[in-house]
């Protein structure tokens, strides 16, 4: 496979991409990160291909005679106008200034995911379990894909109020809701979600 732009990819599958691996944003490394490729040659493949050659390879590639090619490849030359081709399978490739923690690298894409959970981030965590757990009562309860219901709600917690409205439109479209209403009183027929030690009672009604 040949090379390939990573923005375009980023830019066109954005959405897609995002919800695959659940992540709020994709960004591209600051300007102030210095990130550095390193070649290593591989003593080996070398000698098998280029026998008596491999001594001068490895001595004009100390000094940086290096062009990339694309496809992989990449040409090692001398002040001569002498060069050979390397593949992929010749060469390692490795990255200087990585120094974190949470990082991939591959096929010479390289990746950090920040796992800081921001309060944000929490929220929407807690809106989708709540998602996962209104379509399970909907499942439980038999109700058509088709048919919309409404949903009645019960909390003391704050939080969990908040996490409702904050993400109402949302849990509508998710859960296939006409309305979300709070009721003042707990009753004695409901289904509790919990978040930590804080509890809301959910019923579905058609």
């Amino acid at each position: 496979m040949g090379d390939f732009d990573v923005n375009y990819i980023v830019d066109k599958y954005w959405d897609t991409i995002k919800e695959e691996i659940n992540v709020k944003d994709i960004q591209s490394f600051d300007d102030g990160i210095k990130i550095t490729k390193l070649f290593k040659p591989l003593w080996s493949a070398l000698s098998a291909k280029f026998s008596k050659d491999t001594g001068n390879i490895i001595k004009y590639w100390k000094m940086w005679n290096i062009t990339e090619l694309g496809e992989w490849r990449i040409k090692v030359f001398d002040d001569s106008g002498n060069e050979w081709i390397l593949e992929k399978e010749d060469y390692e490739i490795s990255y200087q200034g990585l120094d974190w923690d949470d990082v991939a690298v591959d096929g010479g894409v390289i990746v950090k995911l920040d796992l800081e959970l921001t309060p944000e981030l929490e929220m929407e965590w807690v809106a989708r379990e709540i998602s996962r757990f209104l379509n399970q009562m909907r499942k439980d309860a038999d109700f058509a894909v088709e048919n919309k219901v409404k949903l009645n709600y019960y909390t003391e917690s704050h939080y969990l109020r908040t996490v409702l409205n904050k993400f109402s439109e949302d849990l509508k479209w998710e859960a296939l809701l006409i309305s979300i209403e709070e009721w003042q009183t707990d009753w004695t027929i409901s289904s509790e979600f919990t978040f930590w030690d804080e509890s809301i009672f959910f019923i579905l009604t058609q």
